[in-house]
């Protein structure tokens, strides 16, 4: 027996999902087909302040994105801001929008963090 919401299994007995609260069926359900998705790395590093700043810049500008290797840093600890297991974060969009994300994140993709111009400058 299966739920055809969360797709979890029942043994015999069971007529009812315990989380969905639905009424199970036969058959499992059918898996939703995503299409192939051909990411491209606009950005890998290991400054948590420039992923976060590559992050808000994308999200400004509504580019996908997802962001790979980030939750494994710490797993494993970190060597030189690295950690030598995972590799550098990676920022990666579909390709469509890399052209976009290159340009909106500039700089940046080169581990270069500028001052913003228009700031107030600081009391003195």
């Amino acid at each position: 027996m299966y739920c055809p919401e969360c797709g979890s299994e029942y043994r015999e007995g069971f007529y009812v999902c315990v989380d969905c609260e639905v009424p199970l069926t036969d058959t499992p359900p059918i898996p939703e087909e995503h299409p192939d998705l051909n990411l491209v790395t606009v950005l890998d590093g290991a400054d948590p302040g420039a992923i976060a700043l590559a992050e808000s810049l994308l999200m400004e500008q509504k580019i996908p994105y997802v962001k790979k290797g980030d939750q494994l840093q710490e797993l494993f600890g970190r060597i030189g801001g690295v950690n030598p297991v995972v590799g550098p974060v990676l920022i990666q969009v579909p390709e469509e929008h890399a052209e976009a994300a290159r340009d909106v994140l500039g700089d940046l993709r080169e581990g270069i963090l500028e001052p913003f111009d228009d700031l107030p400058a600081a009391p003195g």
